[in-house]
Parts: structure tokens; sequence; C-alpha cells
């Protein structure tokens, strides 16, 4: 190989261990990480990040903005989807895992990091400040879509808005957090719980799809 492709192998070896390190960082510990926090844990120097990205937002957006795109596609899906009941069920589960999963991707679509967009180092992030508008407008539009062809099937309550999927869905997520990994299944009760009352109606409850933490379970849990 010459030096030149070597350079290259180099170089294409150092961005993909950036961007990975940069997923790892942003979903563990928020958007408030560093360039020099993602360069640490790349192992490479802060300098080899720089030179690759003229500010952090652009990072934000190359790790991000497939993800995203993404979301939009499954929540179209679930807007069109032939059983409306069971889109609605499958979306609220997969968006809510997919925001409890990773702290860096609920700041983006939660709106919590959109008050530093443009305060980054170099050019001025463009890039990501459009797509988080754009993506703001395109899950609205399939929000509202799916929950207006729920009431409309008579299978959703109809006091139930698109804005309110978001709301609940912060609750489900803090569910995960307090299970932890001792009890990963544990916000699936809960999930279960806010589902069966957004149905217009039903002569019993609907089974839980997972138990609940024992008397024991519970106090050992608060030891903690």
């Amino acid at each position: 190989m010459s030096d030149q492709g070597q350079l290259r192998s180099d170089a294409r070896g150092n961005l993909e261990r950036v961007l990975a390190a940069a997923a790892e960082v942003f979903a563990a510990r928020g958007l408030g990480a560093t360039l020099a926090d993602i360069a640490k844990h790349a192992g490479v120097g802060v300098g080899t990040v720089y030179r690759r990205f003229a500010n952090k937002d652009d990072l934000i957006y190359d790790v991000y903005a497939d993800r995203i795109q993404a979301g939009e596609k499954m929540a179209e899906a679930a807007s069109k989807a032939a059983d409306v009941w069971a889109g609605f069920v499958q979306y609220f589960e997969q968006s809510t895992l997919e925001l409890a999963n990773d702290r860096g991707m609920r700041e983006l679509i939660t709106g919590g990091y959109t008050e530093s967009l443009g305060w980054a180092r170099g050019t001025p992030p463009t890039r990501l400040a459009e797509l988080l508008e754009q993506n703001h407008k395109t899950m609205g539009v399939h929000m509202i879509k799916l929950v207006r062809r729920a009431k409309r099937a008579g299978v959703l309550r109809r006091d139930f808005q698109a804005s309110d999927m978001m709301v609940l869905s912060l609750g489900v997520q803090a569910t995960i957090a307090f299970g932890g990994t001792e009890s990963p299944g544990l916000y699936r009760r809960a999930l279960g719980f806010i589902l069966d009352g957004l149905r217009p109606a039903r002569d019993k409850p609907s089974a839980l799809p997972s138990p609940a933490l024992t008397d024991e379970e519970l106090l050992s849990m608060r030891r903690r």
C-alpha cells in the first residue's frame, strides 16, 4: 500500500473510531459531552476530531441523522398500518425504548439541545438545525395522522392528542431507568397501564405483559 493509501486508510479508521465513540458517549452522557471527551474515548488526539468536524454539532449530525430519519420512517409506517391499534402500540413502545436508551437522542428529540445550536466552535451548524426543524414537522404530520386514524377506528379515546404521545413516553422512559438492569421488563407494566387507559372502553382491565416487583424486590431496590 502506498503512503497516501495508508494515510487514507488511517483517516478512515480514525473517523470510524470517532463516530463509534461519539455514539457511545452521547448515549451515556448526553450532548453536553465535549469533543475532548469523545477523542479520549476513541483513543485519538482531540486534534484528530477537530480536523474532521468543524464543530460538535456537525459530529452530532453524523451520529444521529440516519437514526432520526429511520424514526420518521417508523412513524410513517405506523400511521399507515392496516391494524391501526397494533401500529400505534408498536410505534409507542419502539420509540420509547429508542429515547430511553440514548440520552443524546432524547435531548435532540425533546428539544433539550436546541438552545445550544449555533454556539459550537467553527462554522454555523446549519445542517443539524435544519434536520431537527424538518424532523419536528415530519413527525408531527405522522403522529397526527396516526392518532386521527386510531380515533376514527374507535380504538383510541377521543380526548387523546398527538402531543400526548411524548408526555406519556417520558413517563415510561422513567420506568425503564427505575427498573435498571435487574428488572429490565418493568417498563412494560407502565406501558400496559397507559395503553389500557387509552382504549375508549373495556369490560375489564387488560392483562399486563410483565409481572410486578414483589414487596421484597421493591424494598431491595429502594435500599440501593
